[in-house]
C-alpha cells in the first residue's frame, strides 16, 4: 500500500509541476507592459495541497530549473531575467504555504487566506529585491513598477486559489 501512495504523490507532483509549466508560459497584456500571468494562481494551490513541504520545493524548484532553458516563464520566456526573482521566491513560498496551512484555525478559507497573503508578501519582497539589484533601482521603484500594478489580479488570484482547494478537498477521496 506504501508504494501505491508513493505512486499517486509522485503523479500528483508531476500533474502540479505540468500544469504550472503551461499555466505559466501564458500572460495577458493589460496595457502600459503591464502582463498578468497565472504562475502565482499556480504555485498558491501547489503550495495548499501538496503532501509534504518537501514537495513544494520540488515542484517549483523543478520549475525554475526547468525554465532557465527551456521557456516556461510568463510570455513564453526562459533564462534570469528581470522578473527571476520571482520564479526564486516560489521555491521559497511554497513551503510557508504548507506550513501556514496548517496552522490550528478551524475555518479553511480564513488559514488558507492567511497562509496566500504572508507568501504574496514575501514573493513580493523577493521579487522586487531581484529586480532593484538587477535593473540598479532603488527598491522603491522596483515595488512601484513589479508590485503596486498587481496587487489586485494577486487578491483574485488568492481568492481563486482558495476556492479552488476548498473544493478539491472536498473532492478528495
Amino acid at each position: 500500500m506504501k508504494n501505491t501512495n508513493t505512486i499517486k504523490r509522485i503523479t500528483k507532483n508531476a500533474i502540479m509541476l505540468a500544469m504550472l509549466c503551461v499555466i505559466g508560459m501564458f500572460s495577458i497584456p493589460l496595457g502600459d507592459n503591464i502582463k498578468v500571468s497565472l504562475q502565482l494562481l499556480m504555485v498558491f494551490i501547489i503550495g495548499l495541497t501538496v503532501s509534504t513541504f518537501y514537495d513544494g520545493v520540488i515542484i517549483t524548484g523543478l520549475y525554475l530549473l526547468i525554465g532557465l532553458f527551456i521557456p516556461v516563464y510568463a510570455g513564453f520566456n526562459a533564462g534570469v531575467t528581470p522578473t527571476f526573482g520571482f520564479v526564486i521566491s516560489f521555491v521559497v513560498i511554497t513551503p510557508i504555504l504548507y506550513f501556514l496551512n496548517k496552522l490550528p484555525i478551524k475555518n479553511q478559507f480564513l488559514r488558507m487566506s492567511i497562509a496566500c497573503v504572508v507568501s504574496l508578501i514575501i514573493c513580493y519582497f523577493i521579487g522586487a529585491l531581484f529586480l532593484a539589484l538587477y535593473l540598479h533601482f532603488d527598491i522603491q521603484k522596483a515595488l512601484l513598477i513589479a508590485v503596486v500594478p498587481y496587487v489586485p489580479f494577486d487578491i483574485a488570484k488568492i481568492v481563486i486559489a482558495v476556492l479552488v482547494v476548498s473544493i478539491l478537498n472536498k473532492r478528495t477521496i
